[in-house]
């Protein structure tokens, strides 16, 4: 029985292979942005397939993920001159730099440019042709124009490392917003060493400014809501409104893993992979650790589920739960990993010391 098992997996883990490889062949082999188009619609389509078949939700962000670089790289390839490739870094941010999106969301950019090099003329109308066919593939413009399309977002390194280190000196909220979702940045393409350098340059003034640190943790409340979801969920009032599963959930679990991280100097970009990191040095014990990561991919795939189901009735994913269309095992172990955001939270307030901000 153990062995039919451990074949049952390997099965699947063999279909997943070739399932995925089917569609980096054709990312490959694409020579327009708009064969790079439909094998984009192909990942959605797996996606789908593996959310129905049972597939675990980590499983599915790391093919996504896998395959969402190599079609942003193509892209960049198709677009972008051989010379300005070799002198930059495109990153990408926010849940594609974690490798932790399923469905499709704003584009979250940026290019790096080598100091001393002179890009082409028309730079701008390049990143504007990346940024276009982006939305071809089906990721809207950024409404908060965190894009390499925003010059804001286009600097060379030693330009880009004065504005980290600002947003650090200086944490307005924008300026948080920004560090936030910098700190999650992923090379995509090109010079990956100019990424690290403005990284490394961040790092070298994160260190015991504690004011610092508790205004950026100070975030995990940014979405607050006075909605009641606790009471909601626990039936004690209506739950026909929603709720927002990023805002009541996954943002405050990420961004306090994040804030941890930045704490201590940890570069790695997922959240497991932070909080394995925050483990194996003891800020957070093996049983929050395991917790938090559990919540969050149960926080992931009922934001998927949901987010499929409203696809299929052509309605824009909203990140919404209705609780009362859940099961009662869902209402069970969504009661559950909100009650672990809410103990992290509160770890949280103590580490950083919220309440005297």
């Amino acid at each position: 029985e153990q062995i039919l098992g451990v074949l049952e997996a390997l099965d699947l883990f063999s279909f997943l292979s070739n399932h995925s490889h089917l569609i980096a062949v054709k990312i490959d082999a694409a020579r327009s942005v708009e064969e790079l188009a439909l094998a984009a619609q192909q990942i959605n389509r797996m996606v789908i397939s593996l959310n129905r078949s049972g597939t675990k939700v980590s499983l599915i962000a790391r093919l996504v993920k896998d395959l969402n670089a190599r079609l942003f790289d193509r892209a960049w390839h198709l677009i972008a001159p051989a010379d300005l490739i070799q002198n930059s870094c495109l990153f990408v941010m926010g849940s594609e730099g974690r490798g932790e999106q399923l469905l499709k969301t704003d584009q979250d950019n940026g290019l790096i440019l080598r100091d001393g090099y002179s890009p082409p003329a028309e730079l701008a109308a390049i990143c504007e042709q990346f940024s276009a066919a982006l939305q071809l593939f089906g990721y809207p413009q950024c409404p908060g124009g965190i894009m390499l399309v925003n010059s804001a977002w286009r600097k060379t390194e030693h330009d880009f490392s004065q504005e980290v280190q600002l947003w650090l000196l200086d944490p307005t909220p924008d300026h948080l917003m920004n560090l936030a979702i910098f700190l999650d940045a992923q090379t995509i393409c090109g010079d990956e060493s100019l990424l690290k350098g403005v990284q490394q340059a961040l790092m070298s003034i994160a260190t015991d400014n504690d004011i610092m640190l508790a205004r950026f943790a100070s975030v995990i409340d940014a979405f607050t809501s006075s909605q009641g979801w606790w009471n909601r969920l626990l039936g004690l009032n209506d739950g026909s409104a929603g709720l927002h599963l990023k805002k009541e959930g996954i943002f405050p679990l990420v961004h306090g893993v994040r804030s941890l991280a930045l704490a201590e100097h940890i570069t790695e970009t997922s959240t497991s992979g932070r909080i394995e990191a925050l483990v194996a040095i003891g800020q957070i014990d093996s049983e929050m650790g395991n917790e938090l990561i559990q919540s969050l991919h149960f926080l992931m795939g009922l934001k998927l589920k949901t987010g499929l189901i409203e696809l299929e009735t052509h309605q824009q994913p909203s990140g919404t739960v209705n609780q009362a269309r859940l099961s009662s095992l869902e209402r069970d172990l969504l009661k559950d990993a909100l009650a672990v955001v809410k103990s992290f939270k509160s770890m949280l307030r103590h580490r950083f010391r919220l309440d005297s901000l």
